[in-house]
């Protein structure tokens, strides 16, 4: 497994600091302060904490970081969409996307370098995963986008739903998440993040027991097994059945409406019969809806439906009473389905 030669202060806990600061003879007050420089005045380098004695700086300097990822290229789109390709100390690269819907300013992570999943609507699994994120990259890639931020905006919500699974690397993911809830953190409120997952059920079974207010989303993508199967490969060792049955454990556990994420396939998932087969499927269920058209991946044949195929799914789950929220395409100029900007930086296309 990967490990990063100096500490980063973004992968640690106040406890973990406190221990740091102990170790170099300073009080543990002063990791209160050092947080705050990070999370709440943006500060990259131990020098712009100017309120720490020099001493104390040269010493964190000798044995931490703060940082241990760079932005490498930032590409945005007229819709507020920007999406970052961040680089590692390792030399691997993943992605965030900053998403503005009026004063929703949200961040979408990503939790792994590439992915095993191998969904076949998404970039993020063709080179297959490389590994893990330790929860500093994970938290960073938050905080590059919080300090990109002009002064009259605010980073509101996180979700998890970037390059990898994320309950595959469920001890890093939950330790980033009580950063970026800590007050000392982040301070971004549990119902304002979110944990997308394919149907990791060990994973779900875990997370009811955090006590954690966060939601839940579930890339469902189809409303029978055999579809599923299809677009999510893995599904043939979970099932829809049990995926479900999982999600209604975190909902007794946490009282956390499950939102189902389903992007729409010409030909695949999206025919009247498809949304009559969903809304039986998910009938009796709390739960949101999140329709999504398609964002076509160069490598795969797929595309969207019509805009009136999309109407009419949409209209037949609402018919039915269920609570559907059609998702606007964002970023797909600037190639922001997941896992595509990384893509192209690894020439994984075969461009130059």
């Amino acid at each position: 497994m990967y490990k990063t030669e100096i500490s980063s202060i973004t992968n640690m806990s106040l406890a973990e600091l406190e221990a740091v600061c102990a170790s170099i003879g300073e009080p543990v007050y002063r990791a209160k302060q050092i947080l705050s420089w990070i999370y709440n005045k943006g500060a990259t380098d131990f020098n712009q904490m100017s309120n720490l004695p020099k001493d104390l700086r040269r010493k964190l300097a000798e044995k931490c970081q703060v940082f241990q990822t760079t932005v490498d290229t930032l590409t945005q789109t007229k819709d507020g969409t920007e999406k970052f390709l961040v680089r590692l100390p390792d030399g691997n690269e993943i992605e965030c996307v900053l998403l503005r819907e009026g004063k929703r300013i949200t961040v979408c992570v990503s939790t792994q370098v590439g992915c095993a999943m191998a969904c076949r609507f998404c970039a993020s699994g063709m080179p297959g995963l490389e590994r893990n994120l330790n929860a500093g990259e994970i938290v960073e890639q938050a905080l590059h986008v919080k300090n990109h931020l002009p002064p009259d905006e605010r980073l509101t919500n996180i979700v998890f739903m970037g390059i990898g699974e994320p309950l595959a690397n469920y001890d890093n993911v939950i330790k980033a998440i009580r950063i970026i809830n800590a007050k000392w953190g982040l301070g971004i409120g549990a119902r304002r993040i979110t944990i997308s997952t394919v149907g990791n059920i060990r994973g779900i079974h875990r997370l009811a027991q955090e006590e954690l207010q966060i939601n839940l989303a579930i890339s469902l993508h189809a409303p029978d097994d055999v579809t599923r199967s299809k677009i999510i490969p893995s599904n043939k060792k979970t099932g829809i059945k049990n995926i479900i049955a999982a999600t209604q454990e975190y909902f007794q556990s946490t009282g956390r409406d499950i939102s189902f994420e389903y992007i729409l396939i010409d030909g695949m998932n999206a025919s009247r019969q498809d949304a009559e087969s969903l809304a039986r499927l998910l009938k009796g269920i709390q739960c949101n809806i999140n329709l999504l058209p398609l964002n076509p991946i160069e490598e795969f044949n797929f595309k969207p439906p019509s805009r009136e195929a999309i109407e009419t799914f949409c209209k037949i789950l609402k018919k039915h009473g269920l609570i559907v929220t059609l998702r606007r395409k964002k970023g797909d100029h600037i190639n922001a389905a997941c896992g595509q900007l990384r893509l192209q930086s690894i020439n994984f296309y075969g461009k130059d």
